[in-house]
């Protein structure tokens, strides 16, 4: 299966990357596999203290943040304004609480349907 490494941490590399083998899958290539290399900037969970890398690291990964680095080329290529950004972020920001409260209306998942899809049907 072809396979290759792609830097997770620039937007467009991904878009490059993934509209390649889009096209390759839709020509009759067979799967293809993408190894998208990103940096974790936070801990494992909230109870993780985090104690095992250097703050330094994660703070020098944070200046290669992909939606920032993104906003910084549009902005400076003069393809995104300060106003596009900030309606564009409200717009998400709206998005988001609508599908939390959609999601705190939702009535709760019957127990045992937890595990639909979970296991094939002949381990179950």
């Amino acid at each position: 299966m072809p396979a290759w490494p792609v830097d997770g941490m620039d937007v467009m590399a991904v878009e490059h990357a993934a509209r390649n083998a889009a096209e390759a899958v839709r020509a009759g290539g067979g799967p293809h596999f993408l190894e998208l290399r990103t940096y974790r900037f936070r801990a494992h969970s909230m109870y993780d203290p985090e104690l095992y890398r250097d703050k330094a690291e994660v703070e020098q990964w944070r200046h290669r943040d992909p939606i920032e680095s993104l906003t910084r080329s549009l902005r400076d290529a003069g393809e995104l304004s300060d106003d596009e950004l900030a309606a564009m972020e409200d717009m998400l920001a709206g998005q988001i609480e609508a599908s939390v409260a959609a999601a705190r209306a939702a009535p709760a998942e019957p127990v045992e349907d937890l595990t639909t899809f979970v296991y094939s049907p002949e381990s179950s």
